[in-house]
């Protein structure tokens, strides 16, 4: 068994007559995990499934699985897990060139991609720890 440690550090002046500072640090025991990269041409009538929560355990099985995703790549890009079926921009996520996220999931439903803003290949680095 391996642990996963993440720490943020959020720290900001000259916004408010004090300054902000938030440290928040999670650690999980996974067994599983890693990191790839993976190129992707889908545009928002044909989202791509980055992953498939079939394939994951559910929640009940575990109840630390953590997704990692960057959008490496040059363009905007979307992606949705609320179990939204429809083309809804409110219901998805944006990630700029070079912005990131970590964030837990119960792997009940799909991670789907896009290409937002533009058309060719983008990057997609992704990791899945649990």
């Amino acid at each position: 068994m391996a642990t996963l440690n993440v720490t943020c550090t959020t720290t900001a002046s000259g916004l408010t007559s004090d300054v902000i500072s938030s440290v928040v640090a999670k650690s999980a025991n996974i067994t599983t995990g890693g990191i790839q990269r993976v190129s992707i041409t889908a545009e928002e009538a044909s989202k791509a499934v980055l992953l498939d929560a079939s394939t994951f355990p559910t929640y009940a099985t575990t109840k630390s699985t953590y997704v990692y995703i960057k959008n490496a790549g040059p363009l905007e890009i979307r992606l949705s897990f609320l179990n939204v079926t429809a083309n809804d921009q409110n219901a998805e996520v944006s990630l700029a060139s070079g912005d990131w996220m970590l964030f837990p999931w119960r792997s009940a439903i799909d991670i789907t991609v896009y290409q937002f803003g533009g058309s060719g290949t983008g990057i997609v680095e992704y990791g899945v720890f649990n």
